[in-house]
């Protein structure tokens, strides 16, 4: 008995060890998520056996297949295992199936997302009489995509806040479209500060006033349009905003340094 019990101990590790999922492993490349958008699907793998594993990863939703990786983990490694999807709106149970080369599954894992309405574009007046005024603003997820690549948890943590900051972008840039378009109404209607003939061949003077607001429409313009372009533009906006953040943290080290 003592040696059956000795032996189930140290057997006992070996049952407990394999390959298998981390905890909460599975998520989405962005959190919300649009009907519409196009997001990755991602999956943990750490093998603690102490030898390698090989076998394939297969997401599904009930018994259509989102996408499929093979998968070989060394001893104490872990793997990142992602697919693209482009889900509808609605609950969707998505799982993560861990099998062996031989098709023997190893751990099934499911998550439930749950995938927003594409929202109904409000136009205003503006924007229906000029649709090229509209500016698409581009989305973070690839740039969490690159994160997920170096850190998954790190992309799993900073997910809420490209979600909030991606919102206060859309409404941003909806507001700079709307002037933009007013903006350019206005431009119309003051006079040129350059003198201009008249059908019968005389010259006609600019109004003075007529010219300040000209200008100023169109210094007003140049500058909305620099602000959207950097908006709706991720790559440009990030950096931009890590730029200002650290700067900003430099100046409230320096007044803390002086107090």
């Amino acid at each position: 008995m003592r040696f059956l019990a000795a032996l189930l101990l140290f057997l006992l590790p070996s049952f407990a060890l394999g390959a298998g999922f981390a905890t909460q492993s599975v998520f989405l490349s962005k959190n919300p998520v649009t009907e519409g958008d196009t997001v990755r699907i991602y999956a943990i793998v750490s093998n603690t056996d102490t030898a390698t594993f090989a076998g394939s990863l297969a997401f599904k939703e009930a018994s259509a297949v989102i996408g499929t990786s093979k998968i070989t983990l060394a001893a104490g490694a872990a793997q990142t295992v992602s697919t693209a999807w482009k889900p509808l709106a609605g609950n969707h149970i998505i799982t993560a199936t861990l099998q062996t080369t031989e098709g023997k599954t190893v751990e099934i894992l499911s998550e439930t997302f749950t995938i927003a309405p594409s929202p109904i574009l409000k136009t205003s007046e503006d924007t229906r009489a000029s649709p090229a005024n509209a500016a698409a603003v581009e989305s973070s997820a690839w740039i969490q995509d690159k994160i997920g690549g170096l850190s998954p948890a790190a992309q799993k943590t900073t997910a809420p806040a490209f979600s909030v900051i991606d919102s206060a972008r859309d409404s941003a840039a909806s507001f700079l479209n709307g002037q933009l378009a007013s903006t350019k109404k206005n431009l119309a209607k003051q006079s040129s500060p350059v003198p201009t003939s008249n059908p019968d061949g005389s010259v006609k003077t600019p109004d003075a006033m007529g010219s300040a607001w000209f200008v100023v429409y169109t210094i007003y313009l140049y500058i909305l349009t620099i602000l959207l372009f950097i908006l709706s533009n991720a790559s440009v906006f990030y950096p931009v905003l890590a730029i200002v953040f650290l700067y900003f943290l430099w100046r409230m080290f320096k007044k803390f340094r002086r107090t």
